[in-house]
């Protein structure tokens, strides 16, 4: 267990490196929020391709270990293209082929934490714990380190990270991928659920100001004078709130029905970016990353539990594909590329206003299909009796 929680652990660095400062150093190179926003939507559209492909080649090679190996070694070569870009125009296709590479290796690792805590008796959330842990501990370090040598020597700090994590990754016990295959007659038989629709519909509207905040808050941080450290700072607040909520899920979801947890998740998915719209004081918004507790971990959560009540068991996969395809694909296409550009217009406040309306929106949708459920339920009750 030592091996793969390390590996989660500096993983998570690296992921801390790409979403929480990345962006600043483009920034720093002189490009427009526009123009960061358009390079960061890049990502997500290979995403939708990628992720699907590597988990067949995994299944068709029958390991899990090599396929992440050979990842983070074309990765590691790659990224000198994304730190060394002459040009937007080179960066957008070096940052293409970059994520290409990357953006599967999460859905990987997450297979083989799944097995690995299958096969040895322990919890998935023992071992997932060590990335939101490795995330938050790189945060903070990494957002005081930068701020001292400065952000243009961010690839050597990325280097030297996933150096670390690719020796580490030698040490991992392989696994065959177990996951059931994605088909045509399953995506059919899935998108013919309405309710699964009005879910994702949902999700979509909820995931946009989420995506747009995962880009753009160091950017929105520092107009407002916030330094690399109190940037990494509110990176930190985010991913040590939402260990202890995922811990007690379990208990809340037995409690309350799924989409009531969901509404209040949106609700304060909208009070969250309506605070950010009118908060001036970097400080206040970095302690207002701690709502990520009370957004994203009951959100993510319980959608996902509740996309596997409502669909037959043989679509399970389907079903999750979906959801992350629309969070993290979709969703981060568009808040990254509209809230880049909106951003750089009619500046920070205006696109977390936007984000706030947008999340109303998806709360609506799912209260909206909460009373339907509850509606239903009562029916079923009646027929029983009669």
């Amino acid at each position: 267990m030592l091996h793969i929680s390390l590996f989660n652990f500096f993983y998570y660095w690296t992921v801390s490196i790409i979403n929480a400062f990345l962006p600043l150093l483009f920034r720093y190179k002189g490009m427009s929020p526009a123009e960061i926003g358009v390079v960061l939507a890049v990502g997500p559209i290979v995403a939708i391709f990628s992720q699907p492909l590597w988990g067949v080649i995994s299944d068709k090679k029958r390991t899990i270990k090599k396929v992440i190996v050979l990842l983070l070694i074309t990765t590691f070569i790659v990224s000198f293209g994304v730190f060394f870009s002459p040009s937007m125009s080179f960066l957008i296709v070096f940052m293409m082929i970059f994520h290409f590479f990357m953006s599967p290796i999460q859905p990987l690792l997450d297979s083989l934490s799944t097995k690995f805590a299958k096969d040895n008796g322990v919890s998935y959330g023992s071992i997932r714990v060590w990335g939101s842990i490795g995330f938050a501990t790189a945060s903070l370090i990494l957002g005081i380190i930068i701020g001292k040598v400065g952000i243009q020597y961010l690839w050597i700090i990325y280097s030297l990270i996933i150096f670390c994590v690719l020796l580490i990754s030698l040490k991992l016990t392989d696994s065959e991928a177990n996951r059931k295959p994605l088909t045509l007659k399953g995506f059919q038989k899935a998108f013919s659920n309405s309710r699964l629709l009005g879910v994702l519909i949902a999700v979509l509207f909820i995931a946009i100001p989420h995506r747009m905040n995962d880009g753009l808050l160091g950017i929105y941080l520092q107009s407002l004078g916030a330094s690399e450290g109190k940037i990494g700072l509110a990176w930190t607040f985010s991913a040590l709130s939402e260990a202890p909520v995922v811990a007690i899920m379990y208990v809340l979801m037995r409690k309350i029905p799924l989409l009531a947890l969901i509404s209040m998740a949106g609700c304060f998915y909208t009070l969250r970016w309506f605070l950010y719209s009118i908060l001036t004081d970097p400080l206040m918004i970095i302690m207002s990353q701690a709502m990520h507790s009370v957004t994203f971990a009951i959100f993510m959560v319980a959608t996902l539990q509740y996309i596997a009540q409502i669909i037959p068991e043989e679509m399970l996969a389907t079903g999750q594909t979906a959801y992350y395809a629309t969070f993290s694909g979709l969703a981060s296409i568009i808040g990254s590329s509209l809230g880049g550009y909106f951003m750089q217009y009619y500046g920070g406040n205006f696109i977390y206003k936007m984000g706030a309306v947008s999340a109303l929106v998806g709360t609506s949708i799912f209260f909206i299909l909460f009373l339907q459920d509850m509606k239903r339920q009562k029916q079923n009750m009646f027929d029983q009796k009669v």
